[in-house]
């Protein structure tokens, strides 16, 4: 469960990344209105690395034999 955390945190920093890309250089790649999907983009991937923080916090715990 652990590498599956690790996982969703990478992807959502690669999808803050490709939001940021195209705030700066989005214009010649979606159109004149690309700062809406960078947004979106940007704001997903904070939420996939919120998820990913969590998932990776609040794991069950293993029980003694």
């Amino acid at each position: 469960m652990k590498k599956w955390n690790n996982i969703i945190r990478i992807l959502g920093v690669v999808a803050c990344l490709v939001g940021a890309y195209l705030m700066a250089f989005g214009e010649p790649i979606i159109g004149a209105d690309h700062a809406g999907v960078a947004t979106v983009v940007g704001i997903t991937g904070i939420g996939l690395i919120g998820t990913g923080n969590t998932l990776s916090f609040v794991g069950k715990k293993k029980e003694g034999p």
